[in-house]
Order: C-alpha cells, then structure tokens, then sequence
C-alpha cells in the first residue's frame, strides 16, 4: 500500500478514510485516549519522560528530524515549543489516519503548521539520508517486522543522523495491569497472557546493533501516585488494554460495566492501607547513531 502525504488543513483530513487501518489493535486507530493518557502520566518527580528523552539528543534549531510513529503529538510538540525547531523541519508520520487527525487538532490549538503523511514504518515515502534524526517512541514493538522498521529508519538518516527510540522495560510490575488481570479474573474473561516485549529496554539494543553502529541505552524510573481511586480509575480507563476490551463484541454489557468498578475497588484498597497507591515507571530510551545504511 502506498502511503499518503496528509493536507495541512484539518477539515480536508476529516473527510478522508484511513488510507492506512493500524493492523495492531482499535486503540490506536484515534489519537484521543493515547493523549489522555499520557496527560495524566505525572511522575512523583515533575520530570515529563518526553523532556528527558530529548535531552538526550543532539539537537539544534536546524535540525530535520522524522517522528515515526508520531501518535497525537507528543514528541512532536517539544521539539517546536522548547527546543526551537522549526515545524518546516519536522515531519511526523503514522499509520492511522486517526491519530494523525488527533495530532492535526494538537496542531491547530497549538498554532502550529506541519506536513503530516500517513506511512508504515516498515516502507517510508522519504528518500534515503534525508533527515538528521528520526524518532520511534513507543512504537517499534508493535511492528511486525522490527527489524525492517529499523533498517527503514537507519535508511532515511544522513551518515551523522541519529536516532531516539523509547520503549518500555520488561522488569517493573503496575498495579494498572494487575488490577486489569485480576478483574478479569475474577470476572472469568479469557484473555492471553502477554509474554515479554519484542522490543524492550532489555532486548532492544541487540536489534538496533543490527543497523547503528552505536546504540546507548539509558534508563528512566520514578514513579506516580495516586492518592485516590477516581483519579487512579481515570488513569486505567485511558489505557489500551481496557479501550480494547470494551470494543470487543464478544463480552457482554453487564462485565464491561463491572470491569472498571472492580479495578476501582482494589485501588481504593491500596489507598485505604496505604494512604497512596504507588505506581513504578521503569522504561526508557535508545539514542543510536552511525547507521549502516
């Protein structure tokens, strides 16, 4: 399928179909729950992951850099509002026309123009050594061919270019999910236990060195509280793995009612012994440079 350069105008991206369905899951088929999530992730610290990601980079007002994978937005905003690119330099791509409609609204309440394209990371529309750096946050493991994708990204970078790719780690436990999986226990929904990562903190390097000559891996922890329920419950229902198994069609009305009231209840639980619900961050970022291709 070949991918489409989206219009700058959000009225012409609202009359379009999704020339690009995501194959992944419903919950990244429109950008508005991804936004509300990570609105919501507040570390115990005030650090935002997105900041400290890019301060990890060699970035200048001149740079052009790819956002693949973009979502609605959240790395892309930074780049113009704090470190001064300008949004001709930026162009940020997705594979669902949904997302990149949430990130045309970002853009517009912003005061900001950018060329949008809907793209596969797997087959960029750019030509090879176009950009000083490419960005993948929090999307290569959802790839079917992670290697391709990076081997696309390598492509599309200059011999100097760089690449930033964030993700999460295998080794930390949230309350979120196993609150999630102990409701559906305790409601009898199947469901497939989630094995490890593809691409995690602690695999991901050996697939970068496959196409960058140098691949640092830096970690971030922290963590967030919540010292209610309500405010832990809205943080859950913004999640994927719950948006997900409210569109499905094969569980009934009554379960997906209870699913969030149960979470609920054992975050209020924890509160009550607790005074506050501790979540642990555990992820972080890859900064690659020299790619072979």
């Amino acid at each position: 399928m070949n991918p489409t350069t989206l219009p700058r105008t959000n009225s012409s991206l609202e009359k379009q179909d999704d020339p690009i369905q995501p194959a992944f899951c419903p919950y990244y088929r429109k950008g508005d729950q991804l936004r509300a999530k990570h609105q919501r992730s507040n570390m115990a610290s005030g650090r935002r992951f997105e900041f400290w990601a890019l301060d990890l980079l060699p970035l200048s007002p001149g740079s052009s850099v790819l956002d693949a994978g973009c979502g609605w937005g959240r790395f892309t905003w930074p780049l113009v509002e704090t470190r001064a690119l300008a949004p001709a330099n930026i162009t940020p791509c997705d594979s669902s026309l949904g997302m990149l409609q949430t990130a045309a609204q970002e853009a517009a309440g912003r005061g900001h123009r950018l060329q949008f394209a809907a793209a596969e990371i797997q087959s960029l529309p750019f030509p090879s050594a176009g950009f000083d750096g490419a960005m993948a946050n929090h999307v290569l493991y959802h790839l079917p061919d992670i290697p391709a994708g990076i081997r696309e990204l390598a492509r599309v970078l200059k011999k100097t270019g760089w690449l930033l790719a964030t993700t999460n780690s295998d080794e930390v436990s949230v309350p979120v999910l196993e609150y999630h999986y102990a409701a559906l226990d305790e409601l009898g929904v199947n469901y497939v236990s989630e094995t490890r990562s593809p691409f995690s903190m602690e695999n991901g390097a050996r697939l970068l060195e496959a196409s960058f000559k140098n691949v640092r891996r830096v970690y971030f922890e922290d963590e967030t509280l919540y010292y209610s329920a309500d405010e832990f419950l809205a943080s859950y229902m913004t999640i994927g793995r719950y948006r997900n198994l409210i569109a499905r069609d094969d569980i009934n009305l009554e379960i997906k009612e209870l699913l969030p009231l149960l979470v609920r209840k054992r975050a209020q639980n924890a509160i009550h012994e607790h005074d506050v619900l501790r979540s642990p961050v555990r992820m972080g970022a890859f900064v690659c440079s020299t790619p072979f291709f």
